[in-house]
């Protein structure tokens, strides 16, 4: 059984599969989305994010220069230099695009990367089941769902793609699967992928990210299993940099407790102290900032046996920063913060040795005294990004321990694509009619400084850039 041709057939009800659609049909083509979720407001990273839209926690308005540099030095020059510049060129007029569609943008705190926030805000009350419902990005994907529909487009719910269909070299539809089991072609001039991440898929999770993903916290809506880089796989796409995530640093009861996540997060604080595993050793750097501090912590043989190790000035100082900050509301709720006179103590109280945590808060200290954290090993730098702190002597009593958690929203590799959005395949070459945006895609974000780029803006600019390409294509095509 066929389904009648369409233009454009998009995967994925998030904000690049529907800034995608809305946008091609706005250019006229006939489009089906594809939403694997059956629920009317079905669960999707876009409907439970914060809503703040930003390029490397730049103001998204930014000159494109400024942009541009600030992607390179988020990533450690790593991103992809073509799609780095399309996201900086086009950021700005993305987002006056959204703004045209019903996206209502507020200045959602104090930093400068803030001034573009989906009212009305979330992240202003803390617990997962009260920070998304009817808040900014909730609204906004109903709305780009009702626009899509008011210019004759299809969406599909309770359906997941499973094959796309090639002819001749060309991509002309996919292989749909309903939720009573059935199957479908549908024809398509172009595909759009955009389901998300692998963040779902606990083998793939194991095999790139962390041996015990069951021992991460799921950040964000966990629907992300990975089907369009399946596909795409399957008909010779390339794929790169499957090894790093974006997401935060949290405190362990997160894992197991909605209170804690996704809000409030320990990167501030981690950033500024020291992170330890279950022998007392630091691990990684943790002046990178929270996303490489969370992706550190996961690839650990245990990743619930981390501390961050500090002092009561510091957590009194970096804890009460940020978004719904972290003290007193966790330790309220109670999450295990331990307190002791000496490091000895401390490390009694946690079950590691005495005199390996004694020392490396003592190396530690030394190295910022004759400020050399950089002949530490691993080393420890600055400021390394907009949510780390410099570092801080640890000397006051009592000291603090609190055992951390590394929370996982989606995954930064993916999907190769050139900067039109056009899947690239092996030998980097375009597979005529086959298209990628979102976090199913990658060139922007992750490598060695697990840099982070936003994901709101990458699905924006893709999402928009991917089917404008797409419906040019089909016209000349005829």
């Amino acid at each position: 059984m066929s389904e009648p041709g369409y233009d454009l057939a998009v995967v994925g009800g998030g904000l690049a599969g529907l800034v995608g659609a809305l946008r091609a049909a706005e250019l006229g083509a006939r489009v089906a989305l594809f939403e694997t979720g059956a629920e009317h407001k079905y669960a999707a990273n876009s409907r439970f994010t914060g809503g703040v839209f930003h390029v490397a926690f730049q103001d998204i308005l930014a000159p494109p220069e400024v942009l541009e540099e600030a992607i390179l030095a988020a990533t450690g020059g790593f991103a992809d230099p073509a799609l780095a510049r399309a996201l900086a060129q086009d950021a700005g007029r993305a987002v006056a695009w959204l703004a045209e569609q019903g996206a209502d943008y507020g200045v959602g705190g104090p930093l400068p990367f803030m001034g573009h926030m989906l009212k009305p805000f979330s992240l202003r009350e803390p617990g997962f089941a009260r920070h998304w419902p009817e808040r900014g990005a909730d609204r906004l994907l109903a709305e780009l769902e009702r626009r899509l529909l008011a210019r004759g487009g299809r969406f599909f719910r309770a359906t997941r793609a499973r094959r796309l269909n090639m002819v001749s070299g060309r991509c002309r539809g996919l292989e749909v699967e309903h939720a009573d089991g059935s199957r479908r072609a549908v024809e398509a001039s172009a595909v759009l992928l955009a389901d998300g991440g692998f963040q779902g898929d606990r083998e793939r999770v194991r095999q790139h990210l962390s041996p015990r993903p069951e021992s991460l916290c799921t950040r964000g809506a966990g629907t992300g299993v990975g089907d369009g880089l399946a596909m795409a796989e399957a008909v010779g796409a390339k794929t790169l940099h499957l090894d790093r995530f974006y997401g935060h640093v949290q405190c362990a009861e997160a894992l197991t407790d909605e209170r804690f996540w996704p809000y409030p997060i320990l990167d501030i604080v981690a950033s500024a102290a020291i992170v330890v595993d279950a022998r007392g050793q630091r691990f990684t750097d943790e002046g990178l900032g929270g996303v490489a501090l969370a992706n550190a912590i996961a690839a650990l043989e245990d990743p619930l046996s981390a501390f961050v190790i500090m002092d009561e000035p510091l957590w009194n100082r970096a804890g009460k920063e940020f978004l719904l900050p972290p003290n007193p509301y966790i330790e309220r709720l109670g999450v295990a913060v331990h307190r002791a006179p000496s490091l000895a103590l401390l490390a009694e109280g946690l079950g590691m040795p005495a005199a390996t945590l004694s020392k490396t808060v003592d190396d530690y200290n030394a190295a910022l005294v004759t400020s050399r954290g950089a002949c530490l090993r691993p080393p420890r730098s600055g400021q390394g990004s907009t949510l780390a702190r410099a570092p801080a002597m640890i000397t006051t009593q009592p000291f603090m321990a609190i055992r951390l958690c590394a929370g996982i929203t989606y995954t930064m590799g993916g999907i190769a694509i050139d900067a039109h959005g056009r899947v690239l395949d092996r030998h980097e070459a375009a597979i005529p009619g086959l298209f990628a945006a979102g976090s199913t895609t990658a060139g922007l974000e992750g490598g060695p400084n697990s840099g982070y780029v936003g994901g709101l803006a990458k699905a924006l600019v893709f999402g928009l850039r991917a089917a404008e390409r797409a419906v040019e294509e089909s016209a000349r095509r005829g």
